[in-house]
């Protein structure tokens, strides 16, 4: 894992058991920064609701294996570039 792929993460207190996991590559106001919430859960697993990256929650035993997989997940993201967009389909207006 790239040292600074880490550094660029970082984990911002939302209470004693929450965070939110921030991108430091994006600006902070910008809602893409934001790359997952995290919570502390009573099991002492670490539950990540990913937002930015991939989708769904997951689990973790450590917080070193969730920024390793939110490392991964950004760098998969990159790598694969903007998405064009779909087009909508267009309809010709109804006649009544």
């Amino acid at each position: 894992m790239p040292h600074d792929d880490v550094h660029q993460l970082v984990l911002t207190p939302l209470s004693e058991r929450s965070w939110r996991l921030c991108d430091r590559s994006v600006a902070r106001n910008d809602a893409a920064s934001v790359v997952a919430y995290v919570e502390l859960l009573d099991t002492g697993m670490y539950e990540a609701i990913w937002v930015s990256v991939g989708f769904g929650s997951t689990r973790y035993p450590s917080m070193e294996g969730l920024f390793r997989a939110a490392v991964r997940m950004l760098a998969s993201t990159r790598s694969s570039g903007a998405l064009k967009p779909q087009p909508i389909p267009h309809r010709p207006p109804a006649h009544v």
